[in-house]
């Protein structure tokens, strides 16, 4: 059985908690705070690259019982003894982020966003307020591939403007074509894609974007008391996505300030250089359900920003009777003006 690491506070031994509000190590019992850069780390022994497993078994360093995770688990909590362990075997090698942005948001933070949130949407169903139950609201770290590309940019084509000039009786069009040639060189930075296949695209996607310049170096200290996944997603699939984009992005960015009447022209980002980075980003994960009911609904809250995304329950007859009221409310005013007209 592999040993799970637990960042322990330097004054008394127990287990630290990373704080987002204060961007230290907090223990919760003697009170001293560690600045993640200042732990001892040098204890560790990195494990010889791997692909992931189906199941395995850890030994928690404060109680010693079984934690049994999931192929992609990466951090997570003892389930008797609550303290916050990270499977360091499982980010080592080829597995080991290149960067982390740390959680800003504080749990009572993000609940009573999520609240202000639910308020602001006047047709979610009243009785999701007072019924709902939270299954599950959890720190998580997502694990995401960051991509950059350089390339030198051409553009090769035809230009045509059509102007018409009326002259005595006759109606005189003139046509002109334009050969084009441009080059560029293009440097686009921070494209974004998932890494876990496992995760909702659209709810992941729904809560960019983030503020890549606060990513950080990754050490452990910063995944301690939250979750975490690794990735299970190599970057091959994703670094073809974003070479495509960029090529799209070229394009657009070739044809910008042509004024002709119309363009037939190819694009092509020769010799494109992607560089990848493995990141984890900091997500809330909010999981509610109505009371006696089996429909749960999922969100994610950006964990830097606040930014949230997820299905609401919508009140058909609330939203009904609204437009409803609306359009009558539009239909007298037009007869009104109808009236007064006549």
């Amino acid at each position: 059985m592999s040993p799970a690491t637990i960042i322990k506070c330097p004054s008394c031994g127990a287990s630290l908690t990373w704080q987002p509000g204060s961007q230290v190590l907090s223990c919760r019992f003697c009170g001293a705070q560690t600045p993640v850069n200042q732990l001892d780390l040098s204890g560790e022994t990195p494990a010889p690259e791997r692909e992931p497993e189906p199941l395995k078994g850890y030994k928690c360093e404060m109680c010693g019982a079984e934690i049994i995770t999931g192929a992609t688990t990466a951090a997570t909590h003892c389930y008797f003894c609550h303290s916050p362990v990270v499977l360091e075997d499982r980010l080592s090698a080829d597995f080991k982020p290149d960067g982390v942005i740390p959680f800003r948001i504080e749990r009572e933070e993000a609940e009573r966003q999520f609240q202000a949130y639910l308020k602001a949407h006047r047709f979610v169903r009243h009785s999701f307020f007072g019924s709902a139950l939270m299954e599950d609201f959890s720190g998580v770290y997502y694990p995401y591939w960051v991509g950059d590309v350089e390339g030198h940019a051409v553009l090769d084509g035809q230009g045509k403007t059509v102007s018409t000039a009326v002259r005595g009786n006759y109606l005189y069009t003139t046509t002109r074509l334009f050969q084009l040639h441009r080059e560029g060189e293009l440097r686009a930075k921070n494209f974004i894609r998932k890494a876990l296949s496992s995760v909702d695209r659209q709810l992941s996607d729904g809560v960019h974007p983030f503020d890549l310049s606060d990513i950080k170096p990754y050490t452990p200290g910063y995944l301690s008391g939250f979750l975490a996944e690794m990735r299970d997603i190599p970057k091959d699939g994703p670094m073809q996505e974003i070479a495509q984009e960029a090529q799209e992005l070229a394009g657009s960015m070739m044809r910008r300030g042509m004024k002709y009447s119309d363009v037939n022209a190819n694009v092509s980002l020769q010799n494109p250089a992607v560089t990848m980075r493995y990141v984890l980003l900091p997500v809330w994960v909010l999981m509610y359900r109505e009371n006696g009911g089996n429909q749960i609904y999922s969100y994610l809250m950006n964990g830097q920003t606040g930014k949230v995304c997820g299905r609401l329950p919508i009140n058909t007859g609330k939203l009904m009777g609204t437009a409803a009221g609306i359009g009558a409310a539009v239909a007298g005013a037009l007869c009104a003006g109808g009236a007064w007209l006549w």
